[in-house]
């Protein structure tokens, strides 16, 4: 009796083990997914396509209707964009260098620039902006601060060192976010590409404003502009964007005619 006893114990214990197995297989897993297409919608009806290809995590290309960037890794790290504009045939490559730790520290253009980044203790980036005049002399463009939060860039300050005499001119761009997944986060390395601004932040930008001021030393007088762009989502069960109506184009600037986006994934 005290065997069979034994054996009815251990049953249980299997049956529950079992149970409970079964029970967190079935809990719902977040699926990883990738943007493979965007298709950008204009007020007057007309669309273009923009495919995007990947091995495994890493991205291939992005191929837009007038533009396609091909990216090269080292390792975990992007390091080379090569892209191609279709109308001229002109091609433009990016070289970018890291540190130790996997910061961006440098981009190198064949198209004759460099910028320089540098990682402040605050979790800032300073950064500038070089070019080499006739005389292979560098010239400075610009330099300015990027800005973070929760793995997001929530401010860019921006001055420009090539105005004028003069002439101080400068250029701020403040960002607001929701809390969904950015269409491109899942990535290898994306998030490390500082000169593709906001949109290798961790979520999607919801509102931005970008003010431009151009002041005259001479009298002060000073000129500015105040610009604001919003965006509204739609999203899908994993809380990745599947549109966004907004001005502004996800591998792009803003355009007035611009109505909406539309996202598709693995």
């Amino acid at each position: 009796m005290n065997f069979m006893k034994k054996v009815k114990q251990i049953v249980g214990i299997v049956v529950v083990l079992l149970m409970t197995l079964c029970s967190c297989t079935s809990d719902p897993i977040e699926q990883v997914q990738f943007l493979k297409k965007i298709v950008e919608v204009s007020v007057d009806g007309t669309s273009n396509t923009t495919l995007l290809t990947y091995d495994g995590n890493k991205l291939v290309s992005i191929d837009k209707v007038d533009q396609l960037s091909k990216f090269y890794y080292t390792g975990d790290l992007i390091t080379k964009v090569v892209t191609l504009d279709k109308t001229t045939q002109h091609s433009n490559t990016l070289d970018y260098s890291y540190s130790n730790i996997g910061k961006l520290t440098k981009i190198t253009s064949s198209d004759n620039y460099v910028i320089n980044y540098i990682h402040n203790n605050d979790g800032s980036v300073s950064y500038e902006k070089l070019t080499k005049d006739s005389n292979n002399l560098e010239v400075k463009n610009y330099h300015g601060i990027l800005y973070f939060q929760n793995e997001n860039l929530i401010k860019d300050e921006r001055t420009l060192d090539d105005a004028g005499n003069g002439v101080l001119a400068k250029n701020l761009l403040n960002i607001g976010y929701d809390s969904k997944n950015n269409a491109l986060k899942n990535i290898l390395g994306f998030n490390k590409l500082l000169d593709y601004s906001k949109i290798i932040s961790s979520n999607n930008e919801i509102l931005s404003t970008a003010v431009t001021s151009v002041k005259s030393i001479n009298d002060d007088q000073v000129i500015s502009e105040i610009k604001r762009y919003d965006s509204e989502y739609q999203y899908n069960s994993n809380g990745y964007p599947t549109e966004i109506v907004s001005k502004n184009i996800l591998f792009g600037g803003s355009d007035s005619n611009h109505l909406k986006s539309q996202l598709f994934y693995n």
